[in-house]
C-alpha cells in the first residue's frame, strides 16, 4: 500500500505514514465512502433504467390497444358499406321490370290514372275516342289503348304532364330514359315516314322494320339512341318515342324494353 499524500510505500496494517505522518486509515475511509457512493449511484441508475423500460412497455401496450381499436372501427365501417351496397342492388333488382317473365315490378304511383276520354288532335283536326285505361301490371308493364292501338309501357316510369299531341309522357328516374305516346293525323308510306324521323333526330339509322300500316326505326347519334314504333290506321298515326343515353349503365335494359313494347304495340 502507498501513502495517498506523499506516495511512500507502506507496510500493510500501517496506520500513519512514517514520512509525512498522514493517517492511512482516513484515506481508506475516504476510499470506502467513495465506493459506497459509487454503489448507490449504480443502484439508482439501475432503478432509473428499470423505470424507463416499464414506461416504454406501457406506451407500447397503449399504442397496440389504440391500433386494435382503430382496426375494429374500420372493419365495422367496411361491413356497413357492403351491407348498404347489397341492399341497394337487391332493391333495384326487385324494382326493375323484366321481360319474358323474369319478374314483376310494382306499378308506379305516378303512372297515368285509369280514365276514358276523347282526345283531339288540334293541329290536324283529328278527333277519335281513345281508351286510356291501365290494365294490371304484367311482367313489369302497364297497358293503354289509343284509337284501337294497344300500347304497353314500363310501370316503374314516372308520369309527367303531356303537351300537344302527347297522350303519355314518362321518364325513368334511374337511367334517365324518356318515353312519349302520341296521336296525330298523318298519311304516307312507312318508308317515307321513317326517313322523316331520321332527319328530325339527325342521326344514323341502325334498325328499321316496316309493314303495310306500321314501321319501327332506331336512330343513333354520338351519345343518344332514339326509337319510334308507329301504327297507321285510317289516316291516324299512333306512335311512341323512346330515347336514352348510349352511355347509361341501363342501356341493355332499355333495349329489352323496346323489344317487348314493339312486339305489343299494335
Amino acid at each position: 500500500m502507498y501513502c495517498k499524500n506523499c506516495g511512500r510505500q507502506l507496510k500493510e496494517g500501517t496506520r500513519f505514514c512514517d514520512r509525512c505522518g498522514q493517517s492511512v486509515r482516513k484515506n481508506n475511509q475516504n476510499s470506502q465512502t467513495t465506493k459506497r457512493k459509487e454503489i448507490e449511484e449504480l443502484k439508482a441508475e439501475r432503478l432509473n433504467r428499470k423505470r424507463r423500460l416499464q414506461e416504454k412497455e406501457a406506451k407500447q401496450a397503449r399504442n397496440k390497444k389504440r391500433r386494435k381499436s382503430k382496426g375494429s372501427v374500420m372493419i365495422f365501417i367496411i361491413v356497413a358499406l357492403l351491407i348498404a351496397i347489397v341492399s341497394v342492388i337487391i332493391g333495384y333488382n326487385m324494382m326493375a321490370p323484366n321481360d319474358n317473365g323474369l319478374g314483376t315490378a310494382p306499378t308506379s304511383t305516378n303512372s297515368p290514372a285509369s280514365a276514358t276520354n276523347t282526345p283531339t288532335d288540334t293541329a290536324n283536326n283529328v278527333s277519335s275516342t281513345s281508351s286510356l285505361s291501365n290494365s294490371a301490371s304484367k311482367n313489369g308493364y302497364s297497358k293503354m289503348t289509343i284509337s284501337g292501338v294497344t300500347c304497353v309501357y314500363p310501370s316503374t316510369f314516372n308520369s309527367n304532364p303531356t303537351t300537344g299531341n302527347q297522350k303519355l309522357n314518362l321518364t325513368d328516374a334511374l337511367g334517365g330514359a324518356t318515353m312519349t305516346v302520341s296521336q296525330e293525323g298523318k298519311s304516307g308510306a312507312p318508308s317515307d315516314l321513317m326517313r322523316d324521323y331520321a332527319r328530325q333526330t339527325g342521326g344514323e339509322v341502325s334498325y328499321s322494320r316496316a309493314g303495310d300500316d306500321w314501321y319501327a326505326v332506331t336512330v343513333t347519334t354520338a351519345d343518344t339512341v332514339y326509337h319510334r314504333k308507329c301504327v297507321l290506321k285510317n289516316g291516324i298515326a299512333v306512335y311512341y318515342d323512346f330515347s336514352y343515353s348510349s352511355m347509361t349503365s341501363t342501356a341493355q335494359k332499355y333495349t329489352e324494353y323496346i323489344d317487348y313494347m314493339d312486339s305489343n304495340f299494335k
